[in-house]
């Protein structure tokens, strides 16, 4: 056995051989195998294939390197294989690791020998990504063992693991993020989806987009929109540009649907290759045009279509001193006009619809009952049936015709119709038990989707239609659990991202809606606990913790700063 070890080693003290060998100890910062893990967390390139004197445990490092890259089926990865290991299926799955993982010969193996051995690969899993490019938080440790052989006097891998495990900064590089667009089937209106698809020269990634369109909305906006692709529609040929310059998309199978549909589906395609610098897409069914009227369709054609809020402004509104106010330029504030802002009602919270001009308050009553009111921003407020001891977390739904209120611990839904008194909607809430307390709620300005603060936890998922009016919470996303905990309050800071305040060493984050990315926000100035945070696309961050109201724009060595004259119970809010 000396011998092998000596050629595992190349020439390192037999205890130390033993040690490896046995798995009992981290690889030693002076080995090769410790170079070659600093190699790829510095970014450095990954070589086209194996070295050539690599020992076993280095030789499966390098492999998981190579397995970020998915060009032509992995092709760098399969450099790291043996003969025997070429119906590898590298399609079956694709798992996102953190950065760091371990590379040990795996113990009690009884296939230790001169020319094999058992290695285990030890890492944290993030998740996984779907075959239609949608990623899945699936926070857990990984262990897998992985058969490597000697063959010429050079170990390669001959049982690898079906499917791929890549590291979150080698996905990163290789992968790019694509918003596809789905439709809301009640509304007729469109809403964006992260899917991730290799990176690639442009005409190969519109075909990967109208694939991940073929495919459907991701887990997290399952039941809330819907393809308008039918089962049976396929791509005639790989999407190509004609000589005029105007991207090709042929389909089959699409010949039965209405000329709404036909829109909305055509709306997709444009919408979702705009994401990736196509301007222009002539939709073909079965080689003629899909909308006759319209052969060729742009992003600003359908622009309409998107359900994005129809106002939102500079700063935030904010609720102090029992009033709605609207913040300015140097934190300087004035009521807003009607019954929010005059003094009417003692406001203890508030939200305003991105969607005409409806504002929905909490107002104090003189017995200290909590009260739900709505009603134009500039006029007068009328009850809802909503009231309690507690009436917190206001958010209205996208198309701003409801507002959703925590009201005694219980998640309450209230339409808001143009014409006639507010009403209570029935809401299923069954995927909140056993969650804790709920602390707040966020709806997303385009619609479809709600995040969620309950048991020190955020949380996302879709909002689902149901018959009669009714609506559901549909499965729940935590987000980053390990990171992000003691959560007090999330906002949308855009379609795909949210701003989460917590009473923890991270007290303001910025996470992507799959859990994917997150990113910590510097809390200088900032003092536990905070209480509140208002966030929108383009616009500065707002918290309040226990000295006021801080506000953070982003910017290069940027820190949180205070608005002069809010009090510690200021509660700020966008529209949404």
């Amino acid at each position: 056995m000396s011998g092998v070890l000596h050629r595992f080693a190349g020439g390192l003290g037999m205890l130390l051989c033993l040690v490896v060998l046995a798995g009992c100890a981290s690889v030693p910062d002076h080995s090769s195998v410790q170079v070659l893990r600093q190699t790829g967390d510095t970014g450095a390139a990954v070589p086209d294939g194996p070295i050539e004197d690599a020992d076993p445990l280095g030789l499966v490092r390098e492999f998981v390197y190579a397995s970020g890259r998915p060009d032509d089926r992995h092709a760098s990865a399969r450099r790291y294989l043996a003969a025997s290991a070429a119906d590898w299926d590298d399609g079956a799955s694709l798992t996102v690791l953190t950065e760091r993982f371990d590379t040990v010969f795996a113990p009690d193996s009884a296939e230790h020998g001169e020319d094999r051995a058992v290695v285990r690969l030890r890492g944290t899993r993030l998740g996984t990504v779907s075959p239609s490019g949608a990623f899945e938080t699936a926070t857990g440790p990984v262990e897998i063992d992985i058969g490597v052989v000697r063959q010429e006097d050079h170990w390669r891998i001959d049982r690898p693991p079906p499917g791929v495990m890549v590291r979150l900064s080698d996905f990163r590089t290789n992968y790019r993020s694509l918003r596809a667009w789905f439709a809301d089937p009640q509304r007729g209106t469109l809403m964006s989806d992260t899917h991730y698809i290799p990176s690639t020269r442009p005409i190969q990634l519109a075909s990967r987009a109208t694939e991940v369109l073929l495919g459907g909305p991701s887990a997290g906006l399952a039941g809330a929109a819907v393809t308008m692709f039918p089962a049976t529609a396929r791509l005639r040929s790989a999407v190509a540009e004609s000589p005029d310059g105007v991207s090709v998309v042929d389909l089959t199978g699409v010949s039965g649907l209405s000329v709404a549909d036909r829109r909305l589906l055509a709306a997709q395609v444009a919408l979702t290759l705009a994401e990736v610098s196509v301007p222009r897409v002539r939709v073909l069914s079965d080689g003629e045009p899909l909308l006759p009227e319209q052969p060729e369709i742009t992003r600003d054609d359908v622009a309409g279509l998107v359900a994005a809020p129809d106002r939102l402004p500079a700063f935030p509104l904010v609720v102090d001193g029992g009033r709605v106010r609207q913040l300015a330029d140097g934190g300087q504030d004035t009521p807003v006009p009607g019954q929010a802002g005059n003094g009417s009602f003692d406001v203890v919270e508030a939200a305003a619809s991105a969607r005409g001009d409806g504002i929905a308050v909490v107002s104090r009553e003189e017995t200290g009952t909590h009260r739900l009111l709505t009603g134009p921003m500039e006029g007068e407020l009328t009850a809802t049936p909503v009231s309690g001891a507690e009436v917190t977390s206001l958010s209205w739904n996208g198309a701003g015709d409801e507002i959703w209120a925590v009201a005694d611990g219980r998640l309450r839904r209230v339409l808001v119709p143009a014409t006639g008194p507010p009403a209570e909607a029935p809401l299923d809430t069954r995927r909140l038990d056993g969650l804790g307390e709920i602390a707040d709620v966020a709806h997303s300005r385009e619609g479809g989707r709600i995040a969620v603060v309950a048991g020190g936890t955020a949380l996302v998922g879709p909002v689902v239609p149901g018959e009669g009016g009714e609506a559901a919470i549909g499965p729940l996303r935590e987000l980053r659990p390990n990171e992000l905990q003691d959560v007090v309050a999330v906002d949308w800071r855009s379609s795909e991202q949210l701003a989460v305040a917590a009473d923890s060493d991270r007290p303001v984050a910025l996470v992507t809606i799959d859990g994917l990315t997150l990113d910590p926000v510097p809390g200088t100035n900032l003092t536990s606990p905070l209480r509140a945070v208002a966030a929108a696309p383009g616009r500065p961050i707002y918290v309040t913790d226990r000295t006021g109201l801080w506000s953070y724009t982003g910017g290069d060595l940027d820190a949180w700063r205070q608005t002069v004259g809010a009090s510690t119970a200021a509660r700020p809010f966008y529209p949404g």
